[in-house]
């Protein structure tokens, strides 16, 4: 499990160093010119506006992490361990974005600093708490 979460940190350093150098002081896809989403299910689940780029990543990544069962039979705890690190490896690439951000940064990972996390919960975006409980939760499962 230990090799799992090494390779999320690894992804997501990666791709959180993309996704700074694309968007650049905007934050959340604000200056990518794509289609943007914000109703009351966005709001609800994610708490936000949901960008072209934000959906696509999602599903891009979300394939990739089922991509073992090309060579594996389905099994549904190795399910619960697939999603339990997608849910996680959310978390993570979104906290390395602040840190690698110029423009934002980790002094600046507060509420009321960053426009896209509106929730906080004890100095956290409410959807990291989400997410990793959801995210646990299924890792427990998948053992």
């Amino acid at each position: 499990m230990i090799k799992f979460f090494l390779f999320i940190i690894l992804l997501a350093a990666i791709h959180a160093k993309v996704e700074n150098s694309a968007e650049g002081k905007g934050g959340w896809g604000l200056n990518f010119p794509c289609w943007a989403v914000n109703n009351l299910l966005t709001r609800f689940f994610i708490g936000k506006e949901l960008t072209a780029y934000h959906f696509y990543m999602g599903v891009m990544f979300l394939l990739l992490f089922h991509s073992p069962y090309l060579f594996i039979d389905f099994s549904f705890k190795k399910e619960f361990l697939i999603m339990g690190l997608w849910f996680w490896y959310w978390i993570v690439e979104d906290f390395m974005w602040f840190m690698e951000s110029k423009y934002y940064g980790i002094k600046n990972f507060k509420k009321g600093r960053i426009f896209w996390h509106k929730r906080w919960l004890l100095n956290l975006p409410i959807s990291y708490w989400i997410s990793g409980i959801i995210g646990t939760l299924l890792l427990f499962l998948g053992r």
